[in-house]
């Protein structure tokens, strides 16, 4: 099992996610992609309802839906970062830091290695270089194409039932 180019590009990332989320730890990491992921989320939701009420409470302006989309974003980014605090204060308090830092790293091994997916899928169908010219002999790609069949039936189903 020869390394490719592209694997090294391919390790380099799933070392650098398993690290990263070992550092951080398992609630940080879970908790600070939520927030960013709620506060837009939330913000799409409910800002054109809390548009409506601050052109009603300070008169028509062309800033109106966007204060209201980061009014919402920041509300509730800040208020998962205080739980997200909260929770590790919890965790170093029961004395779980090994198991926070240690499930982190799974979780960034499945990060990475989700990260990967996506690019050699990318890779596979972008029309500027031949993907079996950069996916040749990759010990990745040898792996995880095969699951490709069964992530597009995966979404698929999901954006069927939308």
């Amino acid at each position: 099992m020869d390394f490719v180019a592209i694997d090294i590009v391919f390790t380099i990332i799933l070392l650098f996610t398993t690290l990263r989320a070992a550092l951080r730890g398992f609630v940080q990491e879970v908790l600070s992609a939520a927030a960013v992921i709620l506060g837009i989320a939330a913000a799409v939701l409910f800002s054109g309802l809390v548009a409506e009420l601050l052109e009603a409470t300070f008169g028509r302006s062309i800033w109106s839906q966007v204060v209201a989309f980061l009014a919402i974003f920041l509300v509730v980014y800040l208020v998962v970062k205080l739980s997200e605090r909260a929770l590790r204060n919890l965790v170093e308090q029961i004395h779980l830091e090994s198991l926070d830092h240690a499930l982190g790293l799974f979780l960034g091994l499945v990060e990475g290695i989700l990260i990967v997916f996506v690019l050699i899928l990318l890779i596979q169908v972008q029309p500027v270089l031949s993907p079996s010219r950069v996916l040749d002999g990759s010990v990745f790609a040898r792996f995880l194409v095969p699951f490709f069949p069964y992530a597009s039936q995966f979404f698929s189903r999901r954006v069927g039932h939308v």
